[in-house]
């Protein structure tokens, strides 16, 4: 390489602001290294590795999956050895993503002196140093925390052979695991940022055309942010649903539902405190804010229905029969309608020519969801009718192959109250354990079943005028 005279040192320094402090300059950092993430069409990978730290950090600290997993034991009884072994799946997954996602950073990024001494070595002395290249290998932003991980997944696992782990040792981990978290830049940035414009981009262009035509800045910006939470909710639905189809051991996608829990907690909060004043202000539409209100009582209903049925029902089931893996997809399924039917009816506040379907594809509205289930009670009505009154022969297997089946397709799509007290009259079918009882509470449920069919039908009656 033909040597060069140094005209100006000043080439290898970014032209930047003077007055920028520690944090601004670290925030350009990080988001030039988001761009190259962006730029290597790795943002899928990144995004799911946010919500997987997010998730094991609410793993790691929910009051609410300890009273799950420990209903009634006392804290010296409790036994941590599921936590220890649902962290070493998660880990995995965790330390899967950051070999996928563990590209050399930039020079300048890394080290600025070891970076300006190379550029020297390269247009100066080419030839004088040529082991240089062999033993220069700069570490990634990751390197370090996949070692570490790798390390403390190998003790969990020791420790997940052991009977008792006891809440001691679990802190333990988990203090080790959190100290090398917040020790890492990179992670800091992801877990608190707000807000990460390649991150949270939003791809649905009826959704952007919607937030471009709002013309007062407070409203644009608040109803970004709700799409943004929203949208959210919706990514973390679709990494569930694919690690509950790829890995055997269901166990790991817990810490992703938390994270999903934390996630519509916020959309709901955001939606109270800020959202609907500054809608109710602006549009001064009281007919749009009672959608939205209804809405989001939806929501909050199938909220209800993973968090007080679903979850606890997985916990609590000791029946190996029931499908454990279809009861964690039904947590996808749920969040996906409420969410989906709340994007919905915020976007027709704004534009009404747009709908679910248009938005989604494969979007099904609550009207056409509850023509499809009334056709089915419609149907297990009759069986439970012909059944009790001995027209037919109609065993009590055929009864409950109905019933098992309306639970595997349908069951999802009803509202909290009646999904639990469906269920109630299930448990209380299967304990009856086929005694002259069985058919009392079978005709409790028929009664509950025709309220429902009387409810679907007022609803539509509703709806049509």
């Amino acid at each position: 390489m033909e040597n060069k005279e140094i005209e100006n040192i000043a080439e290898f320094f970014t032209k930047e602001e003077p007055d920028l402090t520690p944090k601004q300059k670290w925030h350009r950092i990080f988001e030039a290294w988001i761009a190259k993430i962006d730029q290597k069409r790795l943002m899928t990978e990144l995004i799911e590795l946010k919500y997987w730290l997010e998730g094991l950090d609410e793993f790691f600290s929910s009051t609410y999956l300890e009273n799950l997993l420990f209903k009634y034991q006392t804290a010296e009884s409790r036994n941590y050895q599921t936590y220890v072994f649902t962290f070493t799946q998660a880990a995995g997954k965790i330390i899967t993503l950051l070999k996928t996602l563990d590209f050399e950073k930039d020079k300048f990024f890394l080290n600025f002196e070891e970076f300006i001494v190379e550029k020297f070595l390269e247009n100066h002395t080419p030839k004088s140093f040529p082991y240089l290249k062999d033993v220069y290998s700069p570490e990634s932003w990751f390197y370090s925390l996949r070692v570490f991980l790798q390390n403390l997944r190998n003790i969990a696992q020791e420790l997940g052979k052991v009977d008792m782990v006891s809440n001691r040792t679990f802190s333990s981990l988990k203090r080790l695991y959190r100290k090398e978290l917040m020790d890492n830049s990179i992670v800091i940035s992801l877990l608190k940022g707000i807000f990460i414009p390649k991150m949270d981009k939003i791809h649905r262009q009826d959704i952007c055309d919607v937030i471009l035509s709002i013309k007062e800045k407070k409203l644009k910006k608040e109803v970004g942010i709700f799409f943004i939470l929203a949208f959210r909710i919706l990514k973390i639905n679709s990494f569930i649903d694919a690690n509950l189809n790829k890995n055997r051991n269901i166990n790991i996608t817990i810490p992703l539902i938390l994270a999903l829990q934390k996630n519509l907690d916020s959309m709901v909060s955001f939606y109270e405190k800020v959202l609907r004043k500054t809608i109710e202000e602006t549009l001064n539409k009281e007919k749009d804010c009672l959608k939205l209100d209804n809405a989001f009582t939806s929501l909050k209903f199938e909220y209800k229905k993973i968090y007080s049925g679903e979850l606890p029902y997985y916990f609590e089931v000791s029946n190996d029969k029931i499908n454990k893996r279809k009861l964690l997809k039904n947590v996808a399924v749920i969040s996906d309608f409420a969410t989906q039917h709340l994007i919905e009816s915020v976007t027709q506040v704004f534009n009404p020519e747009i709908n679910g379907k248009r938005i989604f594809g494969d979007f099904i509205s609550r009207d056409r969801m509850a023509s499809e289930v009334k056709k089915k009670l419609e149907t297990l009505y009759t069986k439970i009718k012909n059944y009790l009154s001995q027209k037919g022969e109609i065993s009590t297997a055929d009864i409950f192959f109905d019933i098992n089946l309306f639970m595997e397709t349908d069951l999802t799509y009803l509202l909290y109250k009646d999904w639990n007290e469906f269920l109630k009259f299930y448990d209380d079918l299967v304990g009856s354990d086929f005694t002259p009882e069985f058919k009392n509470i079978l005709r409790g449920f028929q009664s509950f079943i025709a309220r429902i069919l009387k409810e679907i039908a007022e609803f539509n009656i509703r709806n049509i005028r």
